[in-house]
């Protein structure tokens, strides 16, 4: 029996057929083909709704910036700027710190760098930009260094980028231009605060530091917000350390729409509310930028979203529509790649290679590449040249993630913004039966605990390491929470007690992971028969996709599906290396087995007799119970059917508690 021929059974149901109709037929004459989205989508939309376009507001350059900055400006072609823009320069020539979440495209490089730059060019200021992804930063540089480049040498301020990749002898050579704007990664500067102490260059830059720029703040929640908030207090030590104010530091944030951003920006910061000074942070949230009309729909579930999300995509390509399409695996983006056949569609996902991501952006601006079917991986910063559409393979999982994967497309001409939920997934259905709260309504809120005690250990670590931490200053830039875990430390002996203060030996700073996660190595996949580099995967992506004898697909520059088949993954070189193979139909998928082993028993538990009566616990008893552990109990049942409960406790507060009794 013959195997049915399933990818052309596939195709087959979603492409009109050809064969012939008699002439005698009344369907011979066809119906003309759909030009509109809403007329091929038909019965298939859900939801759908127009958001009209808004007007700008503009206001006026101020004529007291230096001319050079002037002249820069309308060397753009910008001879006014948004309102929102305008707030921002205000804010920073006042030395307040602010955040800003204006929507995508409304001129966020414009709303901080001239009052930046203006700070460079009278006062000889410093600035320290991070963007958390090294893409974004080379971007911003270029904006940068085009805003940059008309004013005469003698005035221009010095940029320069410096991200993990830039080897140590180039970032001397870095610092010994005396850059005034430093772009960074946090990661390059949390191992480099490391080497401050030898380097004359770094101590001058600290030293002169005044504005601190972090984009796309919205993205710093969990693990990465409470590492950067750490970061940025053992920053403001180094800065005091070697002869900088603190205190006069400027904080500038940019990001999406969160539903707390000022919340967020205070707590990275690190700036509290005073009597002399309430506001230390205001934020600017009402956009002045142009926007023009934008289609929403939102489609039926459907069980088949791949074949759906490719016919839209196909459709829309057919009526010479350019866009961009988020799918939310590298797996999904290969699969609708793939099903398109189209040279004039690129595959764009975290791990392709520096030169290729460039190389897309070039086709995309030629016309060459008409469709980007990408992960998150473009979800923030990277400019990308005008997009008409936006088609979305499923609910990315946050409204904030919403906005800016719609936000892609359709920033200067009316966009499009497609939504196909998956019917196999609860959240994608809550979504299509409430499709009110895409256009209403806060986005989520940005969450992190910075004071969590292994965060405090560990940075604390780093910062005796660098600078050393003076033992009167360790509530003053670290917080109260951090003095008990400072003495346990010391008491352990990771942390020593000198005249300066506290300090550490060896390199602490590989202990922490930024951004959580399950590893931050990276495995190159090489060409077994060129030893070409093809791409750069994370680790714990390597052990499901390029185990050995797994297949693995790619796209080349010509637009090709490629399927190759790992021979070997070394995790000590870090290399997988990967064989063409001709047969395109076969794949893998990993099998993930778990093992949970204890490690190390850290306490031996014993038993506290915390008892309730029927009728509940006085509070003054809660009160002697909570005191005598220390800590806050939660209770998550009602009190009257608690019994008893177990509590680890160390062997000293064992004692302590075994003396009391």
């Amino acid at each position: 029996m013959n195997t049915p021929n399933y990818s052309l059974l596939l195709q087959s149901l979603w492409t009109p057929p050809t064969t012939p109709i008699p002439e005698n037929s009344p369907s011979n004459h066809h119906p003309p083909e759909p030009t509109e989205i809403t007329e091929f989508l038909g019965e298939e939309i859900l939801y759908q709704q127009t958001i009209p376009a808004t007007e700008p507001n503009l206001k006026t350059i101020p004529k007291d910036l230096p001319k050079q900055l002037i002249r820069a400006i309308h060397s753009l072609g910008i001879t006014q700027l948004y309102s929102h823009q305008i707030k921002a320069l205000q804010a920073i020539r006042k030395s307040k710190s602010f955040i800003l979440t204006s929507p995508t495209a409304s001129g966020k490089t414009l709303s901080t760098y001239p009052g930046i730059i203006e700070g460079c060019i009278t006062q000889q200021h410093r600035a320290l930009a991070f963007y958390g992804l090294r893409a974004l930063a080379l971007d911003q540089f270029h904006k940068i260094s085009q805003l940059l480049s008309t004013i005469p040498p003698k005035y221009r301020p010095v940029l320069a980028m410096m991200t993990g990749d830039v080897k140590s002898a180039e970032r001397e050579q870095i610092l010994a231009s005396e850059p005034h704007i430093l772009g960074v990664t946090p990661e390059l500067i949390h191992f480099q605060l490391k080497q401050v102490w030898k380097s004359p260059n770094w101590a001058n830059f600290y030293q002169q530091l005044r504005y601190i720029l972090i984009d796309e703040a919205h993205t710093l929640s969990g693990s990465y917000g409470a590492n950067m908030a750490w970061l940025i207090r053992r920053i403001k030590l180094a800065v005091d350390k070697y002869g900088g104010d603190s205190k006069k530091l400027q904080f500038i944030f940019l990001s999406a729409t969160c539903g707390n951003p000022k919340q967020l920006a205070l707590k990275i910061s690190g700036l509290n509310p005073t009597k002399l000074n309430p506001k230390p942070l205001i934020w600017i949230r009402k956009s002045g930028a142009a926007s023009p009309p934008r289609q929403i729909i939102i489609t039926q579930p459907s069980y088949n979203l791949t074949a759906d999300t490719a016919r839209i995509i196909q459709f829309l390509l057919n009526q010479n529509k350019s866009g961009i399409a988020f799918c939310n695996s590298r797996r999904s983006v290969r699969e609708v790649t793939e099903m398109l056949k189209s040279n004039q569609v690129t595959a764009f996902y975290s791990g392709i290679t520096a030169e290729r991501r460039a190389e897309v952006v070039n086709q995309l601006q030629s016309g060459i590449i008409k469709w980007i079917i990408a992960t998150e991986a473009l979800e923030a910063g990277i400019d990308l040249p005008e997009l008409e559409c936006c088609v979305l393979r499923g609910w990315p999982g946050s409204k904030m993630a919403y906005q800016q994967r719609s936000g892609r497309a359709g920033r200067s001409q009316p966009g499009l913004t497609v939504l196909l939920p998956n019917a196999l997934n609860p959240i994608d259905c809550y979504v299509a039966e409430h499709p009110e709260m895409l256009v209403s309504g806060n986005a989520e809120e940005v969450f992190f605990n910075d004071e969590y005690p292994i965060f405090a250990a560990k940075h604390l670590m780093c910062a005796a390491a660098e600078t050393g931490i003076p033992t009167n200053k360790i509530k003053h830039y670290f917080g109260a929470a951090a003095f008990d875990v400072a003495k346990l430390l010391l008491a352990q002996g990771h942390l020593h007690k000198g005249k300066n203060g506290l300090w550490a030996k060896g390199y602490p700073h590989k202990d922490v992971n930024f951004r959580g996660g399950l590893s931050q190595t990276t495995i190159k996949l090489v060409d077994a028969i060129s030893g070409e580099e093809l791409e750069e995967i994370s680790e714990d992506i390597a052990h499901r996709e390029v185990h050995p004898q797994a297949i693995y697909k790619r796209q080349n520059a010509k637009g090709k599906m490629l399927t190759y088949q790992c021979i070997s993954l070394d995790l000590n070189s870090k290399r997988a290396i990967l064989k063409q193979i001709t047969d395109s139909s076969i794949f893998t998928v990993a099998t993930t087995v778990s093992q949970t082993s204890s490690l190390t028993v850290l306490t031996d538990p014993i038993n506290l007799p915390l008892l309730f009566s029927s009728d509940g616990m006085e509070e003054k008893k809660q009160q002697e119970q909570e005191q005598k552990i220390k800590g806050k109990i939660s209770h998550s049942a009602p009190l009257a059917e608690v019994e008893e409960c177990q509590v680890e406790v160390t062997h000293e507060l064992r004692n302590k508690l075994t003396a009391e009794k």
